[in-house]
């Protein structure tokens, strides 16, 4: 009985310690392979058309690619402008290659301004998108066509924010560090 209870307890340790790596594993696979294919669409444009309906679930949570096709050349040039600022070390991301995704930021961290008037809501404010000229903003309605998504999880939106940095970059009033 002594041999099993001991058994039981060391798959249950090693479960412990394997489980945590292999998700942070899927998650950085994951980014990468959304990388990769990012990159080859966006070099060979080509790509960018095979590979919408795929796109089309990353960014919009839906495989009906043809409702989207019009957002394909400014995802392009906004993929392309992403690089420039990455390269011009003027971008701010947000996210470790093994985080997990998030639907929302780390309230350890950071806490809603109490000036802030919208609640925990983002209201219609959106300096955060107008800044990096996301085109997945509304611009009508003023809301996120990406909210939730694969991207806006597993990326920067998702996460925003996490260093005082990227509240200083955007300039955003609802966010202040705690601490």
């Amino acid at each position: 009985m002594n041999t099993i209870e001991s058994l039981v307890r060391d798959r249950v340790r090693f479960r412990a310690t394997v489980y945590p790596h292999l998700r942070k594993l899927g998650w950085a696979a994951s980014r990468l392979f959304f990388v990769f294919c990012s990159g080859l669409s966006v070099t060979t444009v080509v790509g960018c058309f095979i590979l919408s309906p795929l796109f089309c679930y990353w960014f919009f949570g839906n495989l009906r690619f043809w409702k989207y096709l019009h957002f394909a050349v400014p995802m392009i040039l906004y993929s392309y402008y992403l690089a420039y600022l990455y390269f011009r070390g003027r971008s701010v991301p947000s996210f470790s290659w093994t985080a997990p995704p998030m639907s929302g930021p780390d309230l350890s961290l950071v806490r809603i301004n109490p000036k802030w008037s919208h609640g925990e809501s983002c209201g219609d404010c959106g300096i955060c998108c107008r800044a990096i000229r996301c085109p997945f903003r509304d611009k009508d309605k003023g809301q996120c066509l990406s909210y939730d998504s694969f991207y806006w999880r597993y990326f920067n939106c998702g996460r925003y924010p996490t260093a005082q940095r990227e509240i200083d970059f955007y300039h955003c009033p609802k966010w202040i560090m705690r601490g």
